[in-house]
């Protein structure tokens, strides 16, 4: 079997990538340049920085997909260079009155282990030990629907990393597990091999929201969308309604592995943020064609399991909103991935948001 074997160059190194991200970040937010247009429709948003931390502990496994951190930094409306406003624009809008558009960037770990994390051999029948260290772009356009006004948000992302040792999700494991004084896992040695990720992800929400007075009380937001690349090829579809007192105009909570980032931010033509909380409850249905994380290393033979096509996701939550801060806290079940798992896996994700 061909077998192609990938060194990142040394310039290049994924130790560097979140650092590379933070700069980038860091340059967007001060250097603002582009169009300064307000959003007809909802009024123009500010920049966010959001940090998402994801652990199956929450649920009590150490198992599967469990652990998972993300950076995410979105700029405000329309604040980005020239030529990516003009990319934006040259987009079909498939029946979209676009209103604003936010360029971010994002740097993420996602590890993956099998359950026994005791055995030092290969376990041919459970997930393979994995990591996987990115990178990325976004693009989002707001708007609403030219028919029924019905606010629209779409996301396009372009994640790039790298997969295996390089990932560091074993140094990043083992460090924990030590910490907290666990057992660190002894099968690393059997790890998916060096390549490089990639996925290039779409998702459009519609948002269909109930008003009590002047107050949001509650709202459903629907979504549908795709990615593909070795690291997810699938197509999703799915929904949350959120219920409570002065919902944020955004459109809802996004976990890792949602094919959107969080959105909203502070409403820069107005002086008046109010302090908010709801519960919400979603759920999405994938249908996976394949991740290098169930079907193995895309150009060399490596561990790997038979993947489960279809996978569905349920998910509950509570968030406060207060003015700059904005705290949510999920709990997720999975059904099985692939085939002989023994059971449903869940996690917890914490979302922490920063509004400029």
């Amino acid at each position: 079997m061909l077998e192609i074997h990938f060194q990142p160059p040394e310039s290049l190194s994924p130790a560097r990538l979140p650092l590379l991200t933070l700069a980038l970040i860091l340059a967007l937010h001060c250097g603002r340049a582009g169009a300064d247009e307000p959003s007809p429709a909802t009024g123009r948003l500010g920049a966010i920085v959001d940090f998402t931390e994801e652990n199956d502990a929450a649920v009590g496994t150490d198992r599967h997909y469990t652990q998972g951190a993300r950076l995410a930094y979105l700029g405000g409306d329309n604040q980005m260079p020239a030529w990516v406003l003009n990319v934006s624009q040259a987009l079909p809008a498939l029946g979209l009155d676009v209103d604003a558009c936010r360029l971010g960037f994002e740097a993420g770990q996602d590890i993956y282990t099998p359950e026994n994390l005791a055995a030092t051999s290969l376990i041919a029948n459970d997930r393979p030990y994995a990591g996987w260290l990115y990178t990325g772009l976004v693009l989002q356009r707001r708007g609403a629907t030219g028919a029924g006004q019905i606010p629209v948000l779409e996301n396009l992302r372009l994640d790039l990393g790298v997969i295996g040792p390089e990932s560091l999700a074993e140094d990043a494991q083992v460090w924990f597990h030590r910490k907290w004084g666990e057992h660190w896992p002894q099968g690393w040695d059997n790890q998916l091999r060096t390549e490089p990720g990639f996925a290039v992800r779409y998702q459009r929400a519609w948002r269909l929201a109930w008003q009590r007075g002047a107050q949001t009380i509650a709202d459903f937001i629907p979504h549908a969308g795709m990615s593909l690349g070795n690291v997810d090829t699938s197509f999703r579809v799915g929904g949350m309604g959120r219920l409570g007192w002065n919902l944020p105009e955004d459109f809802g909570i996004q976990t890792i592995h949602s094919l959107a980032v969080p959105d909203g931010g502070r409403l820069l033509d107005d002086d008046h943020h109010p302090v908010g909380f709801y519960f919400f409850a979603g759920a999405e249905g994938s249908a996976v064609l394949y991740t290098t994380f169930l079907d193995g290393n895309l150009f060399s033979a490596g561990p790997h399991v038979t993947r489960v096509p279809f996978v569905g996701e349920l998910q509950g939550g509570a968030a406060l909103v207060l003015d700059r801060v904005e705290i949510a806290a999920t709990l997720a079940f999975r059904t099985r991935e692939f085939v002989g798992q023994a059971g449903n896996d869940g996690y917890g994700s914490l979302v922490m948001k920063y509004k400029f």
